[in-house]
C-alpha cells in the first residue's frame, strides 16, 4: 500500500477515535455512567415518583451502559489498527495473512481481518442457547420455500418437555 493511502486510513482511524472519545466523555462525565445512580438522579426527591419511572431510567441506563462498552471495544479496534500501522503489517489480515482489499479498509479502517476470516470468527462466537438445536427441524421440501424451519407449538412443547418441566418430581440427591 502507498504511503498516501496509509496516511489517509490513518487519519480516518484518528478522525473515528477522537470521536468515539467524546462520545465515551459524553456517556461518563459529571452526572453519567460513571457516577452512582442517585447522583445522576436529578430529581430533588422521589417520593413523587411512579415505579415505572424507576423502570424507564433503568432502561435507559442500561442502554447508555450497552453503548459504552461497544463505544470502548471500537476504540479498541481503532488502537489495535493504529499498532498494526507502525509495526507495518496493516492492509494484512492477522488471521490468514493474506491482503485486505483496499474497499474494504476504506469503509471499515479498524479492521485487522479479512471478509473470510472475520465471518469464520462472528460464526465461531454466536453462542445459541441448547434450546435451538432441539428446537430446529427439517422442513418438508414443499415448505422450504416459505420457512427455514417448521415447528408448531404442540411439537415443541413435547420436544422440550422430554427434558423436564416445573411440575416434574425433583429427584433427591
Amino acid at each position: 500500500m502507498d504511503q498516501a493511502r496509509l496516511q489517509k486510513l490513518q487519519a480516518l482511524l484518528e478522525q473515528e477515535k477522537q470521536e468515539l472519545l467524546e462520545v465515551v466523555q459524553r456517556l461518563t462525565g459529571p452526572g453519567g455512567l460513571e457516577s452512582p445512580r442517585d447522583e445522576a438522579d436529578r430529581e430533588l426527591s422521589a417520593y413523587d415518583n411512579h415505579p415505572a419511572d424507576y423502570g424507564a431510567e433503568m432502561y435507559e441506563r442500561s442502554k447508555d451502559l450497552g453503548l459504552l462498552e461497544t463505544t470502548r471495544q471500537q476504540i479498541l479496534e481503532i488502537e489495535e489498527a493504529q499498532k498494526a500501522i507502525a509495526a507495518g503489517t496493516y492492509g494484512i489480515c492477522q488471521s490468514c495473512g493474506r491482503q485486505i482489499p483496499e474497499a474494504r479498509l476504506l469503509a471499515l479502517p479498524s479492521t485487522v481481518l479479512c471478509v473470510r476470516c472475520k465471518r469464520t470468527r462472528e460464526q465461531d462466537t454466536k453462542d445459541r442457547p441448547v434450546e435451538d438445536e432441539i428446537m430446529r427441524k427439517p422442513v418438508e421440501p414443499s415448505l422450504a420455500r416459505r420457512t427455514e424451519y417448521a415447528f408448531d407449538r404442540e411439537e415443541a412443547w413435547e420436544e422440550v418437555a422430554q427434558f423436564g418441566t416445573s411440575s416434574d418430581p425433583v429427584e433427591q440427591s
